[in-house]
């Protein structure tokens, strides 16, 4: 016998078969039954029903004419009210199952009391009883039907508590179905099969505490199998709570001696989360040789090297996830970036090409422009994206278009002419957050802080926690104003929002830096340097280190910093702050 399925779509009955199951009464039918019609409300027509028959037949034909017009919930009113006190099963059916399809519990439950006394041992019956008794809230009700389900499938097929969860985790909803669960396991039985359930609904549900509990008593009583899962389950609760140096030290040990290919998944995927990529790139390596046909393999392993810019390792991967058509437009944009870096220009401008109707279109368009730019002119570039331009169809692709463009002129310093077509690009979009940020720059480089700050505190309006224009804002304060506390609490406010942030941290040692606690800025801005070695953070870092005279060690770091990055405009600049600090010291 085959497992039973729950469908929701409409059972396919003829209005003859309904009708003709109908029970001719004798007595009048002047009124509903109260209790249906207060669910049902004014639906039936002024005049008196005659017979039972009559009344169901009305409500019936109307039912289903609601439901070929796509008016659901009114047809379930109806079906409803039909089943009243009728004996015909297939009604009783009809009515909760209709309920169920317009997403009206209360309704459904009405017709399903009607059913179950007809045909009180079907498992149909109580499998609906167990997903709407959950979905209103009448957990230890749905707790007697998932024993009775469970017994009923386990004579029949086996595996009975399986069948129960997925029934649950189907058509229940995450949170009615932990609760369902957490019943389960204090009434019947609480063992680590039944734990690692409850934590995986608490998972879905955003029950954090609920996963930590539950899987540490797993990880004590449970079998090498359950442990690891516990391990997983755990693993991502704690990730989900941004405790993410807890999340990879609880898999850890798991990951490493587990056979399990989906566990070893998973911790990669965590180190990369946590900027462990060295630390990943050996997982995915064993992974990829295991599974060398996974995509998503493929995928990360490529990244992980094209990040390296080794690209002789990052192509054959790439080029595998091509003949995979469903991820051809992100490996074509992934391979544009690995010929870019082996300077094979033309192979990659046709690559980027190739990426553009995919979910990196956006990216591509503007890196096929930059690199225009760089190989042919800005004439060239500009060319390019003005008869992309014009074949444009939908808003998004103009928007696309015209803010690669803004972002080709603003880095070619033209920021008058950014900021004209960042405006355009205002003209089509209606997700302007984007917009005002990158217009908010050219207005920065401009000198213009006014119109800089009212498009950055647009940004902050449409997200309070958008923690890169909260840091943008504070760190154009702190260079451009000497709004120094205003510009603390904007920066206060992104380093909660992104504690990590080597941007952020760089922006929060500035701002102590000018307002006069030079030992607070080393502190930041070492730690900020630690994390993205670039010559912005350290510049800052020299010229704190100087101020705090440690003159050797920020000669030291400005030699290397120049070494690496001979033509940067800002470390010119810290380099006579320095000299002269050395100077007026000496």
């Amino acid at each position: 016998m085959s497992r039973f399925h729950i469908s929701h779509r409409f059972v396919g009955l003829s209005l003859a078969v309904v009708i003709a199951g109908c029970t001719v009464g004798t007595q009048s039918f002047a009124e509903p039954p109260a209790a249906l019609a207060t669910l049902a409300g004014p639906l039936l027509p002024k005049q008196p029903f005659q017979s039972e028959a009559s009344y169901q037949l009305y409500n019936t034909l109307v039912a289903e004419m609601l439901i070929r017009q796509g008016k659901i919930k009114q047809a379930a009113q109806h079906y409803v009210l039909a089943v009243g006190q009728s004996k015909d099963k297939t009604l009783a059916k009809r009515a909760t199952e209709i309920s169920i399809q317009a997403g009206e519990p209360v309704l459904a439950k009405a017709a399903l009391d009607q059913w179950a006394s007809l045909e009180p041992d079907t498992v149909e019956v109580h499998q609906y009883r167990v997903l709407l008794n959950a979905q209103l809230g009448n957990y230890d009700a749905a707790v007697e039907d998932v024993v009775w389900v469970r017994d009923y499938i386990e004579k029949k097929e086996g595996h009975g508590f399986e069948y129960v969860v997925s029934l649950l985790a189907l058509d229940a909803g995450a949170a009615n179905a932990y609760e369902v669960i957490k019943r389960y396991a204090a009434k019947v039985e609480n063992t680590p099969k039944v734990q690692l359930v409850m934590a995986t609904f608490a998972l879905s549900a955003n029950k954090t505490d609920a996963v930590l509990e539950g899987t540490e008593a797993v990880q004590k009583n449970g079998d090498a199998a359950q442990k690891e899962e516990a391990a997983r389950l755990r693993a991502k609760a704690l990730l989900s709570m941004e405790r993410v140096s807890d999340a990879l030290s609880s898999l850890e040990p798991y990951a490493k001696s587990t056979k399990n290919q989906e566990l070893k998944l998973e911790y990669g995927r965590m180190l990369i989360m946590a900027d462990r990529r060295e630390d990943a790139r050996p997982i995915y390596k064993q992974l990829y040789a295991d599974q060398p046909e996974n995509a998503d393999i493929l995928y990360t392993l490529g990244l992980l090297y094209l990040e390296q810019e080794e690209f002789t390792f990052a192509e054959p991967l790439m080029k595998k996830l091509l003949e995979i058509p469903e991820r051809k437009y992100e490996a074509n944009y992934f391979m544009a970036q690995i010929y870019e870096g082996q300077k094979r220009t033309e192979e990659a401008l046709k690559a980027y090409d190739e990426a553009l109707n995919g979910d990196f279109a956006r990216d591509a368009i503007g890196r096929k422009s930059a690199l225009l730019h760089k190989e042919k002119g800005l004439a060239a570039a500009e060319a390019w994206l003005d008869s992309l331009l014009e074949r444009a169809t939908i808003p998004e692709q103009k928007v696309a278009t015209l803010m690669a463009k803004g972002q080709l002129l603003h880095d070619a310093a033209e920021y008058q002419k950014a900021i004209d077509t960042f405006n355009k690009a205002e003209e089509f979009g209606s997700k302007k957050r984007d917009i005002f940020y990158a217009r908010s720059l050219s207005y920065d480089r401009m000198g213009n802080v006014e119109q800089a700050e009212k498009d950055l505190r647009e940004v902050v309006r449409l997200d309070p926690k958008d923690a890169d224009a909260l840091n943008a804002l504070g760190y154009m304060l702190v260079v451009n104003t000497t709004r120094y506390q205003d510009a603390y609490a904007l920066i206060k406010q992104a380093l909660d929002l992104r504690p990590d942030s080597p941007a952020v941290m760089d922006s929060m040692g500035w701002v102590m830096f000018k307002t006069g606690d030079a030992r607070g800025a080393e502190e930041w801005l070492r730690k900020a340097y630690d994390k993205m070695p670039d010559p912005e953070i350290g510049a800052h870092l020299v010229e704190v280190l100087a101020v705090n005279n440690k003159l050797e060690e920020a000669r030291k770091l400005f030699k290397e910093l120049t070494a690496k990055y001979p033509n940067d405009k800002q470390l010119a600049d810290v380099k006579q702050r320095v000299a002269d600090l050395a100077e007026k010291t000496n």
